[in-house]
């Protein structure tokens, strides 16, 4: 793998997302990142979704911004949001799965299952799939990218889609507001049409993201109203330059890189059993032990508020 563009890309994207209401982009991609573990009976990286569902109820307490599609992922308690609310975080998210794997059909397996634990949107299903592509073919220096990208979704079929993946829907597909497969048809033709260079309104992250691949990721021209992905892509030849601190992030990328060579043993991020305490109930000053937080201490306790300094950074937890 190329790890200058994984750090490139991701160190990028983190350093875009510069706007406090949306912190909790980078907050779910780090998540999504300590919930990737090494197989043992293949090689490659999926998502436990165990740690995954624990790591997101314990960001509800210090998640900076609101996503109402996140937020409705942790007890789903609107069938609604979860067919029609569009995720802003969605592709910047499933790039840890691409980025620690090699194996294209693994990828392509854990990107639909984590698309369907927060959403069932069918335009993002479909993009989703699409955009993890065009960074894997980049990954691989492929030049057919198009050519790819239409094999892809011309053999998507429905039926192996339903067959193999409708365990993973949070909501039952029968009670998909409309007709799950009309609607669906639909949306695959337009995505091919795009492919096929023909003018949309639909599918913009994909569409930015085409433009930006096809210019050799070197476009003078990148338009200030692209996305964070289409934007990141950018940069992976064309670097920005970070003036926050991004050292807590540079970790991270360097732990995909080892996850994408297989250099973590897998039972050194397994857990047995959680310990998950309310972190809440300890004083100013005290330490403790927390599954998912590593050590930590308590910096500064208020009655609705508790601030800690952990392993891998401080937090502010809100009740």
């Amino acid at each position: 793998m190329n790890e200058e563009v994984v750090k490139n890309f991701l160190l990028s994207a983190f350093s875009l997302i510069d706007n406090e209401e949306k912190r909790y982009i980078s907050e779910v991609t780090i998540i999504t990142i300590k919930s990737l573990l090494p197989q043992e009976n293949e090689i490659g990286n999926r998502i436990n979704y165990d740690r995954l569902e624990k790591e997101m109820e314990l960001w509800y307490y210090y998640r900076q911004g609101d996503n109402t599609s996140l937020l409705n992922s942790i007890y789903l308690n609107n069938a609604d949001v979860y067919w029609n609310e569009f995720d802003d975080s969605i592709y910047i998210r499933l790039t840890p799965i691409v980025f620690s794997n090699n194996n294209w059909d693994i990828i392509r397996e854990e990107i639909l299952k984590y698309i369907l634990f927060t959403t069932g949107n069918i335009s993002t299903i479909l993009e989703g799939l699409m955009v993890s592509k065009i960074l894997f073919l980049i990954m691989n220096n492929n030049e057919e990218m198009v050519d790819e990208l239409k094999c892809e979704i011309i053999n998507f079929s429905q039926s192996e889609f339903l067959e193999k993946f409708s365990q993973y829907f949070r909501v039952p597909v029968e009670k998909y507001p409309k007709k799950f497969s009309i609607e669906f048809e639909r949306k695959r033709i337009a995505l091919i049409n795009i492919l096929n260079g023909m003018g949309s309104n639909e599918f913009s992250t994909l569409r930015e993201s085409l433009r930006t691949a096809q210019n050799n990721i070197q476009a003078n021209n990148i338009q200030a109203e692209y996305s964070i992905f289409a934007k990141a892509l950018y940069s992976i030849k064309n670097p920005i330059s970070n003036k926050k601190d991004i050292g807590i992030y540079e970790n991270f990328c360097d732990y995909l890189c080892k996850l994408n060579k297989g250099r973590i043993e897998p039972s050194l991020l397994a857990i047995d059993k959680y310990y998950l305490p309310n972190i809440f109930s300890f004083k100013e000053g005290e330490e403790f032990y927390h599954s998912l937080l590593s050590k930590c201490k308590v910096l500064k306790k208020e009655e609705t508020k508790v601030v800690l300094k952990t392993k891998s950074g401080i937090y502010e937890f809100k009740r």
